[in-house]
């Protein structure tokens, strides 16, 4: 009887990408893949969202579901009442 071969997944090594193209490269794709799955999220769930999220060169870049950037300044505005309220 013939053996068949049986393809599984196999674990990938995660490194650290040193060159700056490469990691612009890899940042663009995931950032991409992040706006997708959380523009899915809203459309189906109807919850605001809102990502930050600085590159590799430190360029910040933002996606809010409204649009109006709302969603970031109702965090901020809930975080700085909840430092006051805590005493922070």
């Amino acid at each position: 009887m013939a053996q068949t071969k049986i393809i599984r997944r196999q674990k990938i090594e995660l490194k650290m990408i040193t060159s700056k193209a490469k990691c612009m490269v890899a940042f663009k794709k995931l950032w991409a893949s992040a706006i997708k799955e959380a523009h899915e999220l809203y459309i189906t769930t109807g919850e605001h969202i809102a990502i930050v999220h600085y590159s590799p060169s430190g360029k910040p870049f933002a996606y809010d579901s409204s649009n109006s950037f709302d969603t970031i300044e109702r965090f901020l505005n809930d975080a700085k009442a909840f430092a006051v309220k805590e005493g922070h």
